[in-house]
């Protein structure tokens, strides 16, 4: 009985994220790497996969309401097929529900036994035939069920962002590819977005990376709000730019393209090498270093003219680009993290010139880690004081919070900051 290659390599996908915490994004590029599909097919996994991760809340909520055996009791594989089995009845309407259901039944039957099957056939029908299985929440609860979401981050969001809703409902959307012009007219498959005068939206198939202009160094991948942080720099033609917390690189690239003497680090030398790797193809000349950015380097005090920290963060504002994270964290890590930002700033700002320019961001939508810091740094550094941002939505903000339902880009926190004299407290 032959199963469905997309749908088999799918729960593989699921399973590893599940039981060895793997990384979405890697474990489905090494999984469709190796499995020999067509185009087809790998869309198909790929959305299944994405899909079920996204909604993962969501099919664990109509597995209780319709099993007698809990998801937490169910074994890895049983579990995750069910999850693929109701993401594609509820949200894949092209496909027909009877083929879900014969998929999932014989890959029950593969990855676990005779009732295991019988299980997974009993429930995919009856979550086929029930409505939305919403009936008897309300609140938080109805919140965290309707958009996939843990219960700590819907009661966070709701304190501390305005349309909460909305935001939760925007992290369930497919999000739109983005790209940056990295040279002097714009490619074939894409077109011109307004963000920044750089921002591309790419409307060709198979993946921004696997383009012809990306392989030629024509485009980079990046996000709007991640350019607009680059932009809050300010750079003049041979301002010197550090990048604390650099790889993959994307900001680095953008500011030497932008005429910054760019020096990027990391603490990692396997992506430095990456960063390296993305100069050399994007034509652009980087100095990637080795560097522990809580670790003070006396070389480059008050050495650039220009510094950059996108902090070690939460992740939660790129939930749609990556929904595995929302899966991983727990309330508690917005505090840690912020302690680790507030170490890597208080460097960061020994590194700035006088008149130079400061600028931390963020790929979160968390309060901790974001007005927290930046109010944090204006109290603890009084020889550093607001700057405009020079780019964004809102032209002379000093400090912004983009949202996808706001604004269309990633989750993004920026704050941009000038050094008024060399002293420090």
């Amino acid at each position: 009985m032959a199963l469905s290659k997309p749908r088999e390599t799918a729960l593989k996908v699921l399973r590893d994220i599940d039981a060895e915490g793997a990384y979405l994004n890697i474990a489905l590029e090494n999984a469709l790497e190796t499995a020999g599909m067509d185009r087809r097919d790998s869309a198909l996994c790929t959305a299944v996969v994405i899909g079920t991760v996204k909604n993962r809340g969501y099919a664990d909520h109509v597995i209780s309401r319709l099993s007698t055996v809990k998801p937490d009791k169910m074994s890895v594989w049983i579990l995750n097929i069910l999850r693929m089995g109701i993401y594609c009845i509820k949200f894949m309407e092209k496909i027909p529900v009877s083929a879900t259901v014969n998929e999932c039944v014989k890959l029950a039957g593969r990855y676990g036994h005779r009732s295991s099957a019988g299980l997974v056939n009993a429930i995919l029908r009856r979550a086929a035939e029930g409505g939305d299985f919403l009936d008897g929440l309300s609140g938080d609860k109805l919140l965290s069920v309707k958009y996939s979401a843990p219960l700590w981050l819907v009661e966070k969001w709701k304190r501390e962002q305005p349309d909460c809703e909305t935001l939760l409902a925007a992290m369930l959307e497919e999000p739109v590819t983005y790209a940056r012009l990295n040279c002097g007219s714009v490619p074939e498959n894409f077109e011109k977005a307004d963000f920044t005068p750089y921002t591309l939206v790419y409307n060709g198939s198979g993946g921004v990376v696997r383009s012809e202009a990306y392989l030629q160094g024509k485009v980079a991948v990046q996000d709007p709000a991640s350019q607009i942080a680059v932009m809050a720099l300010d750079i003049k033609p041979g301002d010197r730019v550090l990048d604390l917390c650099a790889a993959p690189g994307g900001k680095s690239f953008f500011a030497a393209f932008l005429g910054g003497e760019v020096t990027a680090c990391d603490i990692y030398e396997n992506k430095i090498e990456l960063i390296r790797e993305g100069a050399r193809r994007l034509g652009v000349k980087i100095n990637a270093v080795l560097n522990d950015a809580r670790a003070f380097a006396p070389e480059f005090e008050n050495a650039f003219d220009r510094v950059i920290v996108d902090g070690p963060c939460s992740g939660l504002g790129i939930l749609r680009r990556k929904p595995d994270i929302k899966w991983r964290k727990a309330e508690g890590d917005s505090g840690e993290l912020a302690r680790l930002q507030q170490e890597i700033l208080t460097n960061a700002a020994l590194y700035v010139r006088p008149g130079g320019r400061l600028v931390y961001s963020t790929c979160t939508v968390s309060k901790a880690e974001n007005e927290g810091i930046a109010g944090w740094f204006i109290k603890n550094r009084p020889d550093f004081v607001p700057a405009e941002l020079g780019a964004g939505p809102r032209p002379g903000e000093t400090m912004i919070q983009l949202r996808p339902d706001k604004h269309g880009t990633d989750g993004f926190y920026i704050a941009s900051f000038r050094k008024v004299d060399g002293k420090t407290t």
